[in-house]
């Protein structure tokens, strides 16, 4: 029987009698001889047509072996023959293998003899090591079953008895076996073996050369190892004496691969156990022998780490429980020694690898441990050694918590697990002794429980032991405290944990209403709205699940508390409810109560207007949540009901627009629950209605779902208008394609399929396509492509020559947004079959056959084409009016949706259009090359300014995108100005350069996706060649060698990381080396000088690109040696000094930079953290500033790498430091560099000299945490940095005296404070200033660093003591005023913490310090710090003023008149915390508004006024009318030209309250009236959008606070009213939600006074816009009526604005509101308008009237704002119109509006932003003439001519044909 090669074939497996999928191997066998039914059986097996045909062979050669010897041997031989071919999960193998021993029934011998023989064969073939793999796996599998005649033999159905049979016999088959398989045979299988491994391991994985190969000869190697163990185990028993020579060899073999570094730790783990299984059998079993062989006790062991912990860890594998615990000759034990060679590297290293292995041989050892109290024996051995007070425990705990905050969660779980054993083992030696044992290890924990995350996780695994009830004892607040932290994201999940194990055990131990009283008030009091990100709903829930009684207890409290509706608690109700009903038994409960209850009820739960109040709720999470509760449902085929289906469609009317991406996320998880509960409702009701009849119930159900799927539908269409806000058009789109996605099938059943069928729905989303963001054009794409074809009109030609005609033109426009809507055209057009046909005809060299993909790209080329000829003529005329990139963009898209399969069929097709696509690739990069390639590609304009290129110039200026439309010619001669070149000249770079580095962006994607995409060699269908694929490595070298824009070799990166991430995995060993072989290329290139097309500027441009994006997509299976070569070079380029000053060096150092910055290469690169700091700080010794800045560079990204990205704005902050015993055990190495280089750099501050390398010395040094554990679980001492540290602190140079000072505080640990402190202290003197100055910052970072202890009164006596020695410093004695300020800084925070005593010397300070400020001293007050001293003179006097009750010789007023700025915002400072203040203090603060002229004092001067003004009483009594008249028109008068934000927004704060003050005054109501309405003005004009966000903010925060007492005046007129309303609507519709929320709370609470029966909480945003209108409308009329028309008509586009929506920019710049969405105001004044109008109050419409004032400045016409108006208006002198005067005006305005949209329409063929603006308009005009048109009968044949030129526009959405029919109504 003779072996081949293997084949894969995808095929099906039959699995329990089923088919599934699932890939086969083909089997190659040859068949020597045999009768016809053998060669049939045989043929059926190696040659199937079905799975079904394979399996039947098997039995057919099974029957065929029962008739004679000869068939029998011949049929064994196959199957087992097979069983050599076959993976072990492969279906066919498990049929085989329990088929063949019963083959051997008759003639047992035989059977035994020729599987034996097949499997030997198997094992010495030379082709291959799989057939060593599977024949020695079929050696052992079953302990040799194969080998048994008849003990495969299948069986179904078996019970326990049966299976205990088969285990008995199991164990009788080891003896057996070992009779088949004789001694003699035994070296041949450890040879067989033995060189099956070496093959594996030497000749395929070290030399794999792909990832996929690597991974298989992996597998291959562990299947070998494991049976190699098995084998040994089961023929070798612990005394063999027969032992062959082969089993040293193979050893020896074994430990060379554990010992490989590029050994991975699955395979190594396995080779220990191997090993140690071998030396047991050795050792005769003696497995102290074992342990002591290998020299685990010993320092210096000849193992790697790596390898003692595989051996340890195969030692405990095959160790029993019993055995670890005898006790030896030397008086140990082996589980006491393994446990102590273990814990010795877990100690000494935190590498990734050797904590895996360490945690994993803890996990074993205690599992053993575990083992062992199971074991009859005796147990003093185990007290002995698990005593947890001896040395050999306190170590294990003391590397449990180590491990257990490990960076990788594998090392954590693991952690937790053994921790969890350990209790266990503590419980088994006494129950009372572990429980007090770990009752003091909580309490050690809970001490500083937020310090290490670990902790939480510990304690909660002690809770089940020492008692829920114990602990709180103790720590009573625990609850609150951990509820606290849900609030902070890194330690919530640990948080939650304790609580559940809390909770949990603790309802076990008290009473129902103890553990309620306790457990659901500290949940429902502390709940916040930030605990709901955090798992607070997850972690209540099961609160209520333990115990199911509080669940009633807590909705009928949250239900009392809704009464008054707080955010919170209504969140936490509907939690509760979506908690409750997954309970039946509670929702039974419900319906019994809702029986005796007269409220309407939903679900029997809840009310129905508590669901509207939470629907209506400003808070969005309270919104979110109610949705949510009537959306999701535990029955997912329970339909919705009407009322339930009603408060849903309006929930989505006003919530579509919110923006918070996490709220729009949740709506859009309702929906698409909503929608399954509907589909699989409507399925099963109409599935109901048919088996059951009852049609007429089913339909009444079915017609509510239709109505209300059909009205949603549609709603989320009419969305997508023109001027709406990205918001509601992102998930209207997105509601669109959950109806697409989920209810598609159910259309018919819904009624939606004549609106998804029509037309209006497909163009409104041809529409969609220019959408700004290109996630709405990716939606309406693909809901364009999933209307059927069938659908589409087949004669609307001209609608698909449009849309073609717009695609071809907008791929040539500059504007990049236009080209990425062409190639979402193409791609809709690409599969419409009239855009087909249309495009054939355009297209040279067609076939009929052709894919409609390729006739599109050819179509785009010949357009390339054609703009690459103009190219070449001129660059500059080309990036005006073909820019290529457009055309390039749009071939990129098309060739995106290629399918692979047409790829595989048509591949000489896609060879010709690739080979023209990369002619044409390569041809456009040259073209721009010199720009991209030029020095300085910003500014480059390839030309001379003569007179035949101006005229160049000139026609560019003119194409460029600011020009398009309604400005003049651009005039540009050779007479221009200089200043005229110079603009043109900038404008023509701009536009060239983006000509030039999109191109080359739209070609490195282009040849990226080619190259990740096309088949390539060696494949058949191959598409690039190898030749191909070198070129276009070979253009993205050199782009990133020479080009110098960043746009440019950014995004060639992305296209060369995407090659390099194919080619690393070819099967084509020349593509797979190219990689690397353009790396070692690069390496090359840098160290050779001579090179001139490296950039050492730009921080190297693309070169760190380069090795990045090979570095990153290089496969790690291979243990990353192209990594380990490049950092080599790059490391010792950086390293040595004979690279100094050169342009390697610094191209090294930035390449280092981009690699260690690199997240994708992950702990791959950290072996190489440790050089590469130490290259950094050598760095900043270099000569030149290039390199020093470089080597700076690099340390940044190290310190990122190191200690992980800063979570605050501060560097030194504690919440960016790491653990230092943390720290330098990842980095060890560094721990004697960073010394050296300390004390090195201290001896030179010394001597005097400046020390650049220590800067990133004590910068690193500032970012560590103190260590917790120092000088116990480790050698790492800080405390010897401590000396060198205190040395720098006395530089020359200021600033690294103050890094000194941060760099000591992870150096001292609490218990060495005292003694830092009076060393420093008594170091102090005069005649050193600069070391007097760092011993005074060193002091006060202490001090501020560790005021708990240094406030603690038992042991600060000796810590204030030393303090007080160098009080001297403070006073006149110290005549530097540098170290004078900062000794009053150090004593000002002592008074601060109460911890100054009075007595003379402080006396004496404070009496300086007066001196001091009061000082007139000229030469003093000239000197540099005498401000900074005079600012701290003040903080310590006012500080021990207060504190010490002492009254100085020095006022307030006089400091806050003081002529130092410092000392005045100093007092202010202190002046704005008092809670009181005087009169006089107040008064000479008012007059301070006139003089101070510094803003920040001006600004605290304000926010004092405003606090202690707002008291009404507090302001009469100071400020009388006069007064109060003149400082609100001071300040409205400087508010207006103010440029300071925060000035003005404090000014706006004073006004408000000054306002407050006026208006509660009844004097002088005329004047009055006039300083409001100022006062409202400024109030407008600062509500702008044009305006910062924050004085928008607190603009909208005035309002509100003026309102209440601007409405209810008497003297305050209606048109001081509406002025307050316009305001409002305008910040209603403000870009930031903080403006909205505040003036929807403004208008609650001014409903709430007015309707205080109806309105009891705070409104949305949306819903307050229809109540302010309705306010508008209740005012005066014609003011309100003329208003809300304003409103309707009124654009938000602020003065100075860079840019109007049809004014088209390359480079966009300037603020704009992209909320505000115009028809939404304009929808919610006509309204109010239609509500009065309707009305019966309001008389005729005939009386109707309207302010001229507020319409005609608000219309379109220049005619009509010019008053060039129309003959039946202008014959009017009034100020007001009547309404039919106003409908004129507005027929005039809509025949203006329509003229503009018609003169756009031959250059907007498609419906693009420039109509956007003019259709909004048109749709506000044909609003308000639909709304009062018909109250006068008014016909227009103009407005009747309009509606019949907008109904022949190509393409009518759902917004142009509500403007048709609103134009309709009356017109």
């Amino acid at each position: 029987m003779q072996l081949r090669g293997t084949e894969m074939e995808s095929t099906v497996a039959v699995k329990g009698g089923k088919i599934r999928s699932t890939n086969m191997e083909r089997l190659v066998l040859s068949l020597p001889d045999g009768t016809g039914e053998v060669r049939v059986a045989f043929n059926e097996l190696i040659a199937p047509e079905s799975p079904l045909q394979q399996i039947s062979a098997v039995e057919k050669l099974s029957a065929l072996s029962l008739m004679s010897d000869d068939q029998a041997e011949l049929c064994i031989s196959i199957l087992t023959s097979a069983l050599l071919q076959l993976n072990p999960k492969v279906q066919l193998r498990n049929k085989i293998f329990k088929t063949l021993p019963s083959m051997g029934c008759n003639n047992p011998d035989l059977y035994k003899e020729t599987v034996l023989k097949v499997v030997m064969a198997g094992l010495t073939d030379p082709k291959t090591p799989r057939s060593v793999v599977f024949g020695a796996s079929l050696l052992v599998e079953g302990n040799g079953a194969l080998l048994m005649a008849g003990s495969g033999k299948e069986k179904k159905g078996k019970g326990d008895k049966e299976k205990n049979e088969e285990v008995e016999m199991g164990e009788q088959v080891e003896g057996k076996t070992g009779k088949v398989i004789t001694a003699e045979l035994h070296p041949f299988v450890f040879g067989a073996l033995l060189k099956g491994i070496s093959q594996l391991w030497h000749g395929d994985f070290l030399v794999a050369s792909s990832t996929a190969e690597a991974s298989t000869v992996l597998q291959h190697l562990q299947q070998l190892v494991k049976s190699s163990t098995m084998y040994v185990q089961q023929h070798f028993s612990d005394g063999a004496n027969d032992i062959p020579q082969e089993l040293h060899s193979l050893k020896d073999a074994v430990l060379e691969v554990i010992q490989h570094p590029s050994c991975p730790l699955d395979l190594r783990t396995n080779c220990g156990q191997l090993v140690a299984t071998i030396t047991k059998t050795l050792h005769k079993g003696n497995l102290q022998q074992v342990l002591q062989s290998y020299h685990f006790d010993e320092e210096q062991s000849q193992l790697p780490t790596l390898a003692q912990l595989a051996l340890l860890n195969g030692i405990l594998s095959i160790s029993q429980g019993r055995d670890l615990y005898v006790q030896q000759e030397c008086g140990t034990c082996l589980g006491a020694a393994v446990l102590q060679a273990v814990l010795r590297p877990a100690m000494q290293s935190n590498d990734g690898s050797i904590a895996v292995s360490v945690i994993r041989v803890v996990h074993q050892w205690t599992l053993r441990t575990l083992e062992a109290f199971r074991s009859p024996g005796e147990l003093e051995m185990l007290k002995k050694v698990l005593d947890p007070s001896s040395g050999l425990m306190v170590r294990f705990l003391e590397y449990m918590w180590l491990a257990w905050d490990h960076f990788l969660d594998s090392v954590k779980n693991a952690t937790k697990d053994s921790f969890v054993n350990y209790m266990k083992i503590q419980q088994s030696l006494s129950v009372e002794v572990s429980g007090k044992h770990f009752l003091g290890v909580c309490k050690t924990l809970l001490e500083d429980l937020c310090s290490r995350k670990f902790r939480f996780s510990a304690v909660s695994c002690m809770v089940p032991v020492v008692g829920a009830q114990n602990i709180l004892l103790s720590y009573p607040q625990l609850p609150c405290t951990l509820l606290n932290q849900l609030r902070d994201p890194a330690i919530a999940s640990h948080s939650a944990e304790l609580l559940e194990a809390l909770f949990t055990k603790h309802q076990k131990e008290v009473s129902l209403d103890e553990w309620q009283d306790l457990w659901l008030s500290v949940f429902l009091d502390l709940f916040s709205k930030d605990m709901q990100t955090y798992g607070y709903e997850l972690l209540f829930k099961k609160l209520l699940f333990t115990c199911p009684e509080a669940l009633s207890v807590a909705v009928k409290k949250l239900v009392e508390l809704a009464k008054n509706p707080v955010s919170e608690k209504l969140c936490l109700l509907i939690m509760c409810v979506k908690i409750g009903r997954c309970s039946p038994h509670w929702l039974k409960k419900c319906q019994q109560n809702d029986k005796e209850s007269d409220e309407q009820m939903w679900k029997s739960i809840l009310p129905y207007e508590t669901i509207k109040l939470c629907l209506w709720h400003t808070d969005e999470s309270v919104r979110t949540a109610a949705f949510s509760l009537l959306c999701e449902s535990p029955k997912s085929t329970e339909l919705p009901e009407k009322e339930e289906l009603e408060f849903i469609y309006d929930y989505y009317l006003y919530n579509l627009t919110t923006q918070s991406p996490a709220y729009r996320q949740h709506l859009l998880k309702s929906t698409k629950k909503l929608f399954l509960r509907i589909k699989e409702g409507t399925m099963a009701l109409t599935k109901s209605s048919k088996s059951k009849g009852d049609k007429d119930n089913g339909k009444e159900i079915l017609t509510v779902q239709q109505e209300f799927c059909s009205k949603l539908f549609w709603q989320m269409v009419q969305n997508l208008y023109n001027g709406a806000n990205s918001m509601r058009r992102t998930m209207s789109l997105q509601v669109l394609e959950l109806f697409q996605s989920i209810l598609s099938g159910c259309y018919n059943d819904l009624g939606i399929s004549k609106l998804y069928q029509s037309k209006v729905y497909a163009d409104t989303l041809i529409s969609v396509l220019d959408d700004s963001y290109e996630t709405n054009k990716v939606i309406a794409l693909m809901l364009l492509q999933s209307i059927p074809k069938e659908c589409e009109n087949t004669e609307d030609t001209q609608r698909i020559h449009a849309l073609v005609k717009a695609a071809c033109s907008l791929t040539s426009t500059c504007r990049p947004p236009d080209t990425i809507t062409a190639g979402y055209l193409f791609k809709y057009l690409s599969s419409h079959p009239l855009a087909i046909s249309i495009v054939k005809d355009s297209v040279k060299d067609t076939t009929e056959t052709e894919n409609s993909v390729v006739l599109f790209c050819k179509f785009v080329l010949q357009f390339l084409q054609k703009e690459v000829k103009t190219a070449e003529e001129s660059l500059l005329k080309a990036a005006s009016s073909g820019p290529m990139y457009g055309l390039l963009l749009c071939v990129r898209m098309l060739l995106s949706d290629i399918p692979e399969a047409d790829i595989t069929k048509h591949h000489q097709t896609w060879q010709e259009i690739l080979k023209m696509v990369l002619q044409l690739c390569f041809q456009v990069s040259e073209l721009v090359a010199p720009v991209v390639r030029n020095s300085s590609p910003e500014g480059h304009l390839p030309m001379d300014l003569n007179p035949e290129s101006l005229e160049v110039l000139r026609a560019t200026l003119q194409q460029s995108l600011g020009n398009h439309h309604n400005e003049q010619d651009v005039m540009l001669s050779a007479e221009a100005t200089p200043q005229e070149l110079v603009k043109a000249q900038a404008v023509s770079a701009q536009m060239l350069l983006l000509c030039a580095w999109r191109c080359v962006k739209e070609i490195s994607l282009i040849l990226g996706d080619v190259v990740q995409k096309m088949p390539l060699s060696p494949q058949a269908n191959a598409v690039l060649t190898n030749e191909d694929v070198v070129m276009i490595g070979q253009y993205f070298i050199t782009q990133l060698l020479e080009t110098k824009h960043r746009g440019a070799f950014e995004q060639s990166y992305v296209g060369f990381g995407r090659v390099c991430e194919r080619l690393w995995s070819c099967k084509e060993e020349e593509l797979r080396k190219l990689p690397a072989v353009w790396l070692e290329d690069l390496l090359a290139t840098i160290q050779d000088e001579s090179d001139t097309r490296l950039c050492a500027t730009r921080r190297s441009a693309g070169v760190p690109f380069i090795v990045q994006a090979v570095l990153s997509s290089e496969p790690k299976m291979m243990g990353a040696s192209c990594l380990k070569n490049t950092m080599s070079t790059l490391l010792q380029l950086a390293g040595e000094t004979h690279y100094s000053g050169s342009e390697a060096k610094i191209h090294s150092f930035n390449i280092l930079r981009a690699v260690y910055k690199d997240t994708r290469l992950g702990d791959f690169i950290i072996p190489y953290v440790s050089q590469g700091v130490k290259a950094a700080i050598e760095g900043y010794r270099g000569n030149s500033w290039a390199e020093r800045n470089s080597a700076a560079l690099l340390f940044a990204a190290l310190i990122t790498r190191m200690l992980g990205v800063k979570r605050t704005q501060d560097d030194l902050s504690r919440k960016n430091a790491m653990s230092a015993q943390v720290f330098f055990k990842r980095y060890p190495e560094l721990y004697d560099f960073l010394k050296m280089e300390l004390e090195n750099g201290a001896v030179g501050v010394k001597e005097g000299k400046l020390v650049p390398a220590l800067f990133p010395v004590l910068l690193l040094l500032a970012r560590l945490a103190p260590a917790p554990l120092e000088g116990r679980t480790s050698a790492i001492s800080l405390a010897s940095f401590t000396p060198a540290v205190l040395q720098c602190s006395a530089s020359s140079v200021l600033q690294l005296r103050a890094l000194a000072s941060h760099a000591l505080i992870p150096l001292v640990n609490p218990h060495q404070l005292e003694g830092v402190i009076e060393q420093i202290s008594a170091s102090a003197s005069l005649s050193n200033q600069n070391a007097l100055h760092g011993c005074l910052l060193c002091l006060l970072k202490l001090v501020k660093n560790f005021e708990e202890t240094v406030c603690n009164p038992c042991n600060n006596r000796l810590i204030i003591k030393s303090l007080m020695t160098i009080l001297w410093a403070a006073t006149k004695a110290n005549a530097c005023l540098v170290t004078r300020s900062s000794a009053l800084e150090l004593y000002t925070l002592l008074a601060q913490t109460k911890l100054l005593q009075e007595s003379s010397e402080v006396a004496e300070v404070s009496s300086d310090a007066c001196i001091f400020i009061k000082t007139n001293d000229l030469v003093l007050q000239s000197m540099p710090w005498s401000a900074l001293c005079q600012k701290q003179a003040t903080r310590f006097l006012l500080t021990t003023a207060q504190n010490l009750e002492e009254d100085h010789s020095i006022s307030l007023k006089m400091l806050i008149s003081h002529d130092c700025y410092e000392v005045r915002l100093s007092t202010l400072e202190h002046v704005e915390g008092l809670t009181h203040l005087e009169a006089p203090i107040l008064i000479h603060l008012l007059s301070c508004i006139h003089t101070e002229d510094h803003p920040e004092c001006l600004s605290l001067v304000y926010s004092i006024l405003s606090k202690h003004l707002s008291s009404l009483d507090h302001g009469k009594e100071i400020i009388g009318p006069d007064q109060l008249m003149k400082l609100v028109g001071h300040i409205i008068s400087i508010a207006k030209e103010e440029t300071c934000l925060e000035l003005m927004t404090r000014m706006i704060q004073l006004s408000s309250v000054l306002m407050i003050a006026l208006l509660s005054r009844q004097e002088t109501p005329n004047i009055m009236e006039e300083a409001v309405h100022q006062w409202l003005e400024m109030i407008l004009s600062f509500s702008q959008s044009e305006n910062d966000a924050d004085t928008r903010q607190t603009t909208a925060e005035a309002v509100c606070n003026v309102l209440p007492h601007l409405i209810s005046h008497p003297c305050v007129t209606d048109k001081i009213r509406l002025v307050v309303y316009e305001i409002m609507t305008t910040e209603l519709q403000d870009d930031s939600d903080i403006v909205r929320d505040t003036v929807s709370y403004g208008v609650s609470e001014l409903l709430k006074q007015q309707h205080q029966e109806k309105q009891q909480f705070y409104l949305q945003p949306t819903r307050v816009m229809e109540k302010v209108c309705g306010l508008i409308a209740s005012c005066k009329w014609p003011e309100a009526s003329s208003l809300l028309v304003k409103l309707s008509l009124k654009e938000d586009l602020p003065e100075g604005f860079g840019l109007a929506q049809e004014d088209d920019r390359v480079f966009d710049k300037g603020e704009m509101n992209i909320y505000s969405e115009k028809l939404i105001v304009m929808q919610a004044t006509l309204k109010a308008l239609s509500d009065v109008l309707t009305s019966n109050s309001f008389p005729s419409a005939s009386a109707l009237t309207f302010l001229r004032s507020h319409v005609i400045p608000f219309l379109c016409s220049p005619t009509v704002t010019q008053d060039k108006i129309p003959e039946e208006v202008s014959q009017e002198e009034e100020l007001l119109l009547s309404l039919s005067q106003l409908l004129s005006v507005l027929e005039y305005d809509i025949c203006y509006i329509y003229e503009q949209i018609t003169a756009l329409k031959d250059t907007a063929l498609f419906c693009v932003r420039h109509v956007d603006l003019w259709l909004m308009r048109l749709s506000c005009r044909s609003a308000i003439w639909a709304k009062l048109s018909p109250l006068i009968g008014r016909k227009s044949s103009s407005v009747k001519l309009v509606v019949e030129g907008l109904n022949q526009s190509v393409l009518k959405n759902s917004f142009l044909c509500q403007i048709i029919e609103e134009l309709s109504s009356s017109g």
